[in-house]
């Protein structure tokens, strides 16, 4: 069974939307665009808790009761496996045979007599011909199949562990060592009502309430009291503690973060106990709430490792550490422009980053919860930028915008998904160029090439059958580069304005000399900067970004050969 889409019609924030899907999902977004509202959606299909409510007025987009609530929910049901068979028994009847996709559909359609809308539900293989589920009061077939685990962000660990206790514990009374145990809480039982009975508080009670109750009835009755202690349940008063190894003492889980990874691990042993029966689904809001960023990054690892407790997950989040170990997952960004809607991308990790993918991961999750992105080659870029962006809009990641270094030139890495997202991007790359006995291959031209999907041609810069050395190439490098940029200036525009893709004359540090030479032989000391920042990178930008005045700045945004700072801006 593989989830496939949802599509969701006058719905609280939500007129017409649908998103494909996978079995792993992650909704992400500003605040207030309507992720709790998607995660609800799922809800009242699946879980009976909060179908039990009803759909009140506000339920309906804009209020307009005159159009139903629609939620369907496409599944694969083509692979033979352990839960599609859970399922086929249940909707034999709704689909045939040759049907490959199930569709569940709920409708609620608003009685202003009773100023409330109840769910029907509809399943089957054709969604024009959908049959009706079952049902027995609130209570539909579906429940049957599906088990939903709904984690909202301040889940209450005692009041989960207490109504879950019999679950989680049980006597096994055909133990003769639990027998005898049991024997003995009794005896002790008895003897602490007796007790109890014997404080003088007691006795002075019972001589104070005798007379008064008297006033009303002159029976010849005393009224006496005692102790009643039973243990109904053994386990009512159990409580979780937290235990150091090595170590007796117990010490409360009185922290939020600890708290909430108990939870997960309580969720964890109940969905065990039900997996074999039905199917588990897992709805978490916000898994990031009072867990520092250590425990974030584990927890990401629980959620979308290779464990398999969690098959079947849909998880709203702020936080991109939530998503270091994602893989084979659906992003779905959900945005707002006049009305809320959404982008979904399959993400599956690049094969080069499998045994790493924390690495790809931490690079791409921060740019994900942006509205643009600028792509560059590596950290010196970034810190220029950086710091010419703060002059221009001081705390622009506020803003939206957000600076991804892809160390060095896998921009095809990232490009599509933030395309796919919707999320807009700019790129800056350098002209590089490579020797090659029949001439000079113009590599970065090629990528500018395959990320625009453009064909500029390239000329090579000596003649067909000319073989020049590699060291003449190397010191006529600058030169070359230079003189394929004016000669292909015009394809260059076209691309920056139709893709925004920006490609430098030469590089970062050849590109920043031409700006600003003399200012850059002031701050250094140096005949020759470009040399003196490229012996160093990353520490001699650190070492300029610090000397820079606002006005340099301003020299740098304003410059043609860094207009792509001003195409993330304005």
């Amino acid at each position: 069974m593989k989830f496939e889409s949802i599509e969701v019609k006058n719905f609280r924030s939500f007129k017409d939307i649908r998103i494909k899907l996978s079995n792993k999902n992650i909704f992400f977004g500003m605040n207030d665009v309507g992720k709790t509202n998607l995660l609800t959606a799922f809800r009242f299909v699946f879980d009976r808790e909060i179908r039990k409510r009803d759909f009140i007025d506000s339920d309906y987009f804009e209020k307009n009761i005159d159009n139903p609530i629609e939620i369907t929910v496409c599944l694969d049901i083509s692979e033979n496996n352990e839960n599609t068979a859970k399922l086929r028994p249940y909707v034999k009847g709704a689909i045939l045979s040759k049907h490959q996709i199930l569709y569940i559909k709920l409708i609620a359609h608003y009685d202003e007599s009773e100023l409330s809308g109840v769910a029907e539900l509809y399943w089957g293989g054709d969604l024009e011909n959908l049959k009706e589920i079952k049902s027995k009061g609130n209570r539909f077939e579906i429940d049957n199949i599906f088990n939903v685990f709904y984690i909202d962000s301040y889940v209450d660990m005692d009041m989960l562990f207490k109504r879950n206790i019999r679950k989680f514990i049980k006597s096994d009374y055909g133990n003769e060592e639990d027998r005898i145990i049991n024997e003995e809480i009794d005896s002790i039982v008895s003897n602490l009502n007796e007790k109890i009975s014997k404080l003088s508080g007691v006795s002075e009670f019972e001589s104070k309430i005798t007379p008064a109750y008297k006033k009303f009835n002159q029976e010849e009755i005393s009224i006496s009291v005692k102790s009643e202690i039973a243990i109904k349940g053994l386990f009512s008063n159990i409580v979780p503690y937290m235990k150091k190894n090595g170590n007796d003492n117990i010490y409360p889980t009185a922290g939020e973060g600890r708290k909430k990874l108990v939870v997960y691990s309580l969720f964890t042993l109940l969905a065990e106990q039900e997996a074999y029966k039905k199917i588990n689904l897992f709805f978490v809001e916000e898994t990031e709430n009072n867990l520092h960023k250590s425990l974030q990054i584990e927890l990401s690892q629980i959620l979308f490792g290779d464990s398999g407790n969690y098959p079947f997950l849909f998880v709203t989040t702020h936080s991109p550490y939530i998503l270091y170990e994602m893989d084979q997952v659906t992003l779905i960004r959900v945005f707002s422009n006049r009305e809320v809607t959404s982008n979904s991308y399959f993400y599956k990790v690049p094969k080069e980053y499998q045994n790493n993918k924390k690495m790809m991961n931490r690079l791409l999750s921060e740019a994900l919860f942006a509205d643009k992105v600028l792509l560059v080659e590596g950290p010196s870029e970034q810190l220029l930028f950086d710091r010419v962006l703060s002059w221009k809009k001081p705390y622009y990641e506020t803003k939206g915008v957000y600076i991804l270094v892809v160390n060095g030139i896998s921009f095809a890495k990232y490009q599509p998904i933030l395309k796919k997202l919707g999320i807009s991007y700019t790129i800056k790359t350098d002209n590089d160029i490579q020797w090659r006995e029949y001439g000079c291959y113009a590599l970065g031209f090629s990528r500018l090439n395959n990320l625009s999907k453009e064909k500029i041609g390239v000329k090579y810069i000596w003649s067909e059958g000319r073989a020049e050395d590699k060291k003449t190439f190397e010191k006529n490098s600058i030169s070359y580069r230079k003189a394929l940029y004016n000669e292909k200036i015009e394809d260059i525009t076209n691309i920056q304005s139709k893709y925004h893709i920006f490609l430098s004359k030469v590089d970062l540090e050849n590109d920043l000399d031409e700006v600003m030479h003399d200012k850059l032989i002031e701050i250094f000391g140096k005949d020759n900067p470009v040399k003196y920042l490229q012996g160093a990178k990353n520490d001699r930008m650190v070492e300029l970004v610090e000397k820079l005045t606002d006005e340099d700045c301003e020299t740098i945004y304003n410059h043609e050969n860094f207009s792509c700072l001003k195409d993330m801006i304005e």
